[in-house]
């Protein structure tokens, strides 16, 4: 994130650990009455997640790639604001008709200058988790959720007791065990307090 509120972001989905269970997986049209995508459903998804992104205002730059021999999907874009990067969660929440921006959001105050993050746990996603036979739920046992800030200024202060700040001070790292988001046991709210 630069000084004045733009910068760029990358989420990445890795399942090259599980690589082979899910190779095994992608053969099958369904597991456990959940519909299996084929490779072309999700390059499909991926593309029409792309072209939304582009007609967003705010948003540029929108890459994207799909490695189907490792399972490894990463999608990137530059904003122009924080404005524009909850526009970019919101238009994605609304494509793939989910409520990212119900319990999650960011917000920038240039004057002190601090970056927060807003999240609230979603109890719909524990029930959707509990949902799932306990076998399926140990295959996310090794699985992480991995949030890493990178800031043009040194970082004063952070308040998510999960994070640390790197040596550098520039950039926070927060990882967390996915179950424990799904379970409500952990938040990703933090407030980021920059240097003048």
């Amino acid at each position: 994130m630069k000084q004045d509120g733009s910068g760029s972001i990358k989420a990445t989905l890795n399942l090259s650990k599980s690589k082979t269970k899910v190779a095994s997986l992608m053969k099958l049209k369904n597991v456990n009455g959940i519909q299996i995508p084929s490779q072309a459903t999700v390059t499909k998804e991926m593309e029409r997640a792309v072209r939304t992104l582009k007609a967003t205002p705010g948003i540029s730059n929108v890459q994207y790639t799909l490695d189907f021999n490792n399972y490894i999907a990463t999608l990137s874009c530059n904003f122009k604001s924080v404005e524009a990067l909850n526009e970019f969660s919101n238009m994605l929440s609304k494509q793939f008709k989910t409520n990212v921006t119900s319990y999650n959001s960011y917000a920038f105050q240039p004057s002190v200058p601090a970056f927060s993050r807003h999240y609230k746990y979603m109890p719909d996603v524990g029930k959707e988790f509990a949902k799932i036979s306990a076998d399926d739920q140990k295959l996310f046992g090794d699985a992480y959720y991995t949030n890493i800030i990178r800031f043009e200024k040194h970082i004063k202060t952070q308040t998510n007791a999960s994070a640390k700040i790197s040596s550098n001070g520039k950039a926070v790292l927060l990882k967390v065990p996915a179950i424990a988001l799904f379970r409500g046991s952990t938040s990703l709210a933090n407030t980021i307090t920059l240097t003048k």
